[in-house]
C-alpha cells in the first residue's frame, strides 16, 4: 500500500516537474522572441534612419550644386543684362523712361534668385546659423506677396545641433511651400521659443485646412510624410494639425523625455 501511495506522489511530482519545465520553456521562448523582435525593430528603425540620411545628404548636395548654378550661371546672365540696358540708356537717352519697368522686374529677379540661392545652399546656412536662416526665407516668402507673413525675428543661437538646425530649416520651406500651394491662405503665422534650452516652432497659416486623417490616407500627404520622416530623423517632435477651414498648424519640437516614434509626427 505505501508503495502505491509513494508511486502516486512521484508520479504526481513528476508531472509537476514536467509541467514546471514546459511553462518555464515557453517563458523563457517568450522573453527570447521579445527581445528578438524589439532588436528586429530597432535594426529596421536604424536602416530607414541610414537610408533617410543617405537620401538627405544626396538632396543637400543636389541643392548646393543647384544654388551655384543660379549663383554662376544665372546670375551672370542677369548682370549682363543689366549692362546691356544701362548701354541702351547711355545710346538712346530719348528712351531711358521706357527702361525702368524693365530694370524694376529685372532687380526683383535678382533679388528672388539671390535669397533663393542662399536657403539652397547649406554650408552658408550651416555658417549663419538657423535663426538668421529663417529670417531669409520669411524675407524671401514676403517678396512673393502671397500671404502676409507674421514672424518676429528672435537673436542668439538655437539650441540644437547644427544636423538638426539644418533639417529645422529645410522642413520649415517644406511647410511653407505647402502653405503656398495648398492653404489659399491670406496668414501665415511663425512663432519660434527658444530658451532655457528649449526649442519650438509653430507655424500656422489661415488657410481651407484639410482632413488629417483622411488626407494620409491617400497620396496626397507625400509632403506632410516628408516633413514628419525629417523630424523623426533629426530627433525632433512634430505635430500636425488641421481642420477643414480652420487652417493648418504645425509644431517642431526639441525632443525631451519621451522618445521619438512615428506616432509622435501624427
Amino acid at each position: 500500500m505505501n508503495e502505491i501511495v509513494l508511486g502516486i506522489l512521484m508520479t504526481t511530482l513528476l508531472i509537476l516537474l514536467l509541467t514546471a519545465g514546459i511553462v518555464i520553456a515557453f517563458f523563457i521562448a517568450g522573453r527570447q522572441r521579445a527581445r528578438q523582435e524589439k532588436e528586429l525593430a530597432e535594426t529596421k528603425l536604424a536602416f530607414e534612419k541610414e537610408i533617410r540620411q543617405v537620401e538627405t545628404e544626396v538632396g543637400e548636395h543636389i541643392m548646393a550644386q543647384f544654388a551655384q548654378e543660379l549663383h554662376d550661371n544665372i546670375g551672370q546672365l542677369l548682370t549682363a543684362m543689366h549692362i546691356q540696358i544701362e548701354n541702351q540708356k547711355i545710346d538712346h537717352p530719348d528712351l531711358a523712361h521706357s527702361f525702368k519697368p524693365t530694370e524694376i522686374y529685372l532687380g526683383e529677379v535678382t533679388q528672388q534668385l539671390r535669397l533663393l540661392s542662399r536657403t539652397f545652399n547649406n554650408d552658408h546656412l550651416r555658417q549663419i546659423g538657423l535663426l538668421p536662416a529663417l529670417q531669409v526665407e520669411v524675407d524671401r516668402l514676403q517678396t512673393l506677396r502671397r500671404f502676409r507673413v507674421h514672424w518676429h525675428p528672435v537673436s542668439g543661437a538655437s539650441h540644437l545641433e547644427k544636423d538638426q538646425e539644418l533639417m529645422v530649416f529645410r522642413i520649415f520651406q517644406e511647410i511653407t511651400q505647402n502653405a503656398l500651394r495648398h492653404s489659399a491662405a491670406q496668414n501665415l503665422y511663425v512663432t519660434l521659443h527658444n530658451e532655457d534650452g528649449a526649442f519650438e516652432l509653430t507655424v500656422r497659416d489661415d488657410g481651407k485646412g484639410f482632413d488629417k486623417k483622411q488626407v494620409f490616407q491617400t497620396h496626397k500627404a507625400s509632403g506632410l510624410r516628408n516633413i514628419m520622416k525629417r523630424a523623426l530623423l533629426a530627433g525632433l517632435v512634430c505635430e500636425i494639425d488641421s481642420v477643414p477651414d480652420g487652417g493648418t498648424r504645425i509644431v517642431l519640437k526639441k525632443k525631451t523625455i519621451l522618445a521619438v516614434t512615428k506616432e509622435n509626427c501624427l
